[in-house]
C-alpha cells in the first residue's frame, strides 16, 4: 500500500512540474516566474441582432478599448459541451407530478427529444475570458526594499536561509501585484461596460474549477472540494 502511495505522489509531482502556475491565492493565480494573473469571465452580446449603427458603435468602442490598454491582456475562448442534466431533471420532476396523462407523456417525449438532440448535434457553448497579468518587476517600488531598511544585512547574517527576508519580500510582492491587478481589472471593466459587456473576476473556487476542467475534464466533481486554506498550492 505504501508503494502505491509513493508512486502516486511521484506521478503527481511529475504532472505539477509542467504546470505554469504554482498556487492560487485569494482570486489571484501566481505563476512560477513570480508574476500573477487575474481571470475575468465576460458576458456576451448578440452582435448579429444589432442594427448597423449599433454594430458600428460596438466595433468603434472595442477598438478604443484595445487602443487604451497600456498593458498586455489575453482573450481566451473556451468551448464546452452543453450540460442540460439539471434542466432534464426538473422536467422529469414536473412529469412525475403531472396529473394530466397527456401532458405527462408529452413531457417524457420532450425529454427524450432533447437527449437525442444534444447527443447527435453535439451542441457546444462558448465561454469568454480575459486574462490580466501583472509582474512585480513592473512596479519600481518593489525593487526598493525599504521595509527592511538597514537591518537587511543584519537579518541576512543571522538567518542562514534568509527566511525572514524572503517572507517579507513575498508578502510585499503579492501586495504590490494585487494593487496593480485591481487597478487593471477596474480599467478593463469600465472599458467593456461601454460595449455592454460585463466582466467579473473569477473567485478562487471558480479558478480551481476552470484549471481542473482545462487540464483534466474528467474530474467533474473536483471543484466541489472544501477549500478552507487561504492558498491552493500546486507545488
Amino acid at each position: 500500500m505504501a508503494v502505491k502511495t509513493k508512486k502516486k505522489n511521484v506521478a503527481d509531482a511529475s504532472t505539477q512540474r509542467h504546470l505554469p502556475f504554482s498556487q492560487i491565492r485569494e482570486n489571484i493565480m501566481i505563476m512560477k516566474d513570480g508574476s500573477a494573473r487575474v481571470i475575468m469571465k465576460c458576458s456576451t452580446i448578440n452582435f448579429l441582432l444589432k442594427s448597423s449603427e449599433e454594430q458600428d458603435s460596438i466595433i468603434i468602442s472595442f477598438q478604443r478599448f484595445l487602443n487604451a490598454l497600456d498593458f498586455p491582456v489575453q482573450i481566451m475562448i473556451r468551448s464546452t459541451k452543453l450540460d442540460i442534466d439539471g434542466y432534464l431533471g426538473n422536467l422529469k420532476e414536473k412529469a412525475v407530478n403531472q396529473k394530466n396523462s397527456l401532458l405527462q407523456n408529452q413531457t417524457y417525449e420532450y425529454i427524450e427529444y432533447l437527449k437525442k438532440l444534444v447527443e447527435v448535434a453535439q451542441i457546444m457553448r462558448k465561454e469568454f475570458y480575459i486574462v490580466i497579468p501583472f509582474d512585480s518587476k513592473e512596479d519600481v517600488s518593489v525593487k526598493d526594499d525599504s521595509l527592511l531598511g538597514p537591518f537587511k544585512a543584519f537579518w541576512a547574517s543571522i538567518n542562514s536561509g534568509n527566511d525572514v527576508i524572503k517572507l517579507r519580500a513575498q508578502i510585499k510582492d503579492f501586495s504590490n501585484m494585487k494593487k496593480g491587478l485591481v487597478w487593471r481589472t477596474n480599467a478593463v471593466k469600465t472599458s467593456l461596460e461601454n460595449i455592454w459587456i460585463r466582466a467579473t473576476e473569477l473567485s478562487k473556487m471558480e479558478l480551481v474549477k476552470l484549471v481542473t476542467d482545462y487540464y483534466n475534464p474528467s474530474l467533474e466533481n473536483y471543484a466541489s472540494l472544501n477549500m478552507e486554506k487561504n492558498d491552493y498550492n500546486i507545488m
